[in-house]
């Protein structure tokens, strides 16, 4: 209905959009800076925000960026699994063998990692939804990332969450792991400039040429979301239905408030 209301080849901010098709802002580019950074010096980062600010894309985007002759990069929404099943859908994705004890599962992964690195390939290991995991994952995760009496960091762990997940490091019976992290990024939210752009290019990418959203629009748009990407993106959309059911050419301020009260 809004395609055709709208004059679109297609529905705006689709979450699968292409990484190279992305929406470039000052948070998104300081992160893929830190990725970078980290990607050479290897070790922990950790990476939080806000839901919908855009983590999971921003890495998404950063591992379609890593080329597979030289890394070799493992996404895992591990989230609330125990040790065994942590170990378990690492090992897999490593490529290990199937094993069923802890120990053996360990034994494996540190094989696999050890293996990628002779073959010249630096692991990338992703965890999202860190904020989940169950406090005794963390202490595995600093045993098994012990390598050569701790001399040598032979991967990047890039754990993904919400800010909880720097509160829960922040218990002292954490302090062990905490001290191995080597970075950290909090992802921002968007400014009004930056939201503005953001449904702009959004459009264009949907073949709309014609402004859609008036200052004003953008402006009350960009109240109601906070500037997060996702909320933008959920709130426009409802606002064009509801413009477009009403044979609108154009987005007004009451269609906005409507859908803030039906999105929020």
């Amino acid at each position: 209905m809004i395609e055709a209301r709208f004059g679109l080849k297609c529905r705006p901010f689709d979450k699968h959009i292409a990484t190279r098709d992305l929406y470039t802002w000052p948070g998104l580019d300081e992160l893929a800076a830190r990725l970078e950074m980290a990607k050479a010096a290897r070790g922990i980062l950790l990476l939080t925000g806000e839901p919908g600010t855009g983590k999971t894309v921003a890495l998404r985007r950063f591992a379609d960026s890593l080329n597979t002759e030289h890394y070799r990069c493992v996404y895992l929404p591990l989230a609330t699994v125990t040790v065994l099943d942590a170990y378990g859908q690492l090992n897999r994705a490593m490529g290990g063998q199937e094993v069923r004890s802890k120990s053996l599962l360990f034994h494996e992964i540190q094989h696999g990692i050890a293996q990628l690195t002779a073959q010249g390939k630096q692991p990338v290991v992703i965890l999202d939804e860190a904020d989940l995991l169950r406090s005794a994952i963390f202490d595995e995760l600093r045993i098994l990332l012990n390598f050569e009496m701790d001399s040598s960091d032979p991967l990047l762990l890039i754990l993904a969450g919400q800010p909880q997940l720097l509160a829960k490091l922040a218990l002292r019976v954490h302090l062990p792991f905490r001290q191995r992290v080597a970075m950290r990024y909090r992802m921002p939210s968007m400014d009004e400039t930056h939201t503005r752009g953001y449904l702009e290019h959004h459009l264009r990418l949907a073949g709309r040429k014609q402004r859609l959203f008036t200052d004003e629009v953008a402006l009350q748009l960009f109240v109601q979301s906070g500037g997060v990407p996702r909320v933008i993106s959920n709130l426009a959309l409802a606002a064009m239905f509801t413009a477009a059911a009403q044979a609108k050419d154009l987005v007004e301020l009451e269609d906005i408030l409507a859908a803030s009260r039906e999105v929020l």
